[in-house]
């Protein structure tokens, strides 16, 4: 492993982490539209995560933040920095490949193995700042931009940054069932394969002092579903952090998995289960928090009235922690 020894930035801290940008305008209590980017619409809330676009029903991983700095040529140069020390896994330098653009995907191995941060519609990446290399926190590691698989004006260039779960090596097997109509340019670190947390309120919580850090934010998240799925394999999740499964061994006639999932789809928790506790379902909804499970209703975790199914959305990640 490479070790980047660039001098730090004057980023501000937010709890243990670093805001990604030059503009401190969040940290310091400051309104939306002081910090973040919004759509064509011109809402503010459509910089945010969750079912934020498209009149509600299209959902954004992340948090757009917006340029403060430009060239003469109206080209943002504002500095992006590492939200806490961890190591590239990814830089993606080929903009028309992703609708991301350029983008970093960084792994945070001391919150919890899989646990990343992305950065994307980037202009500049370094040539240092590449897979294997290590970093620290509020380093510099690109400059904002507008990169795209589509045409971001100058005028609305951002910062797009996302914190979620790489749910591991097994994506390709899984992109090749699908039979999309394109090929995987990003091989494990797609996009398709990180299933983002709340960003918006894990920065809320941060600059609240609710919380130091994502592992605490992490901790306390509410499962808005709980599903048993009776597949014996070892999700692809659990290969890469097993501490995500709350057994301390797997029963000798295990046949399948309780698993917790918060409002966003994120794999929470998975617990071993035997044979005798077998249902004739393949998968049922054990439990559901309405209220959370609701909270971001675009997703569609689960669809149905008065008892509770499956949603097109937690199906599909179902599907992606099982490969066949």
């Amino acid at each position: 492993m490479l070790l980047l020894s660039v001098g730090l930035s004057a980023s501000e801290r937010i709890g243990d982490h670093f805001w990604p940008t030059p503009n401190n305008a969040f940290v310091k209590g400051r309104t939306l539209a002081h910090f973040v980017q919004p759509t064509e619409s011109g809402k503010l809330n459509s910089a945010l995560w969750g079912c934020v676009r498209n009149n509600g029903t299209r959902f954004h991983e992340g948090i757009d933040l917006k340029a403060t700095q430009k060239d003469s040529h109206g080209e943002p140069t504002d500095s992006v920095f590492a939200f806490d020390k961890g190591i590239v896994r990814y830089v993606n330098l080929e903009p028309r490949r992703s609708s991301y653009g350029r983008y970093i995907v960084i792994e945070h191995l001391h919150w919890s193995p899989g646990m990343v941060t992305l950065y994307a519609h980037l202009s500049a990446v370094p040539n240092a700042i590449r897979s294997g290399v290590e970093v620290a926190g509020g380093q510099p590691i690109a400059t904002m931009g507008r990169s795209a698989s589509y045409t971001i004006p100058r005028s609305r260039a951002h910062l797009h940054f996302e914190i979620g779960l790489w749910l591991g090596g097994e994506f390709q097997r899984w992109y090749d069932e699908q039979r999309f109509d394109d090929l995987n340019d990003h091989g494990e670190f797609n996009g398709m394969n990180i299933i983002g947390m709340d960003v918006w309120a894990i920065l809320q919580a941060l600059k609240r002092g609710e919380v130091a850090n994502v592992v605490e934010y992490l901790a306390a998240e509410p499962a808005a579903v709980s599903v048993n799925h009776w597949d014996p394999q070892i999700p692809d999740l659990l290969q890469v952090n097993p501490d995500l499964m709350t057994n301390y061994v797997i029963p000798e006639n295990h046949e399948g998995w309780r698993i917790d999932f918060s409002a966003s789809g994120l794999p929470l928790r998975f617990e071993a289960l035997a044979s005798k506790t077998r249902s004739s379902s393949r998968t049922t909804i054990q439990v559901v928090n309405e209220r959370v499970a609701s909270s971001h209703s675009c997703l569609g975790l689960i669809s149905g009235g008065g008892t509770p199914a499956l949603g097109a959305k937690l199906n599909g990640i179902l599907q992606r922690l099982f490969v066949d």
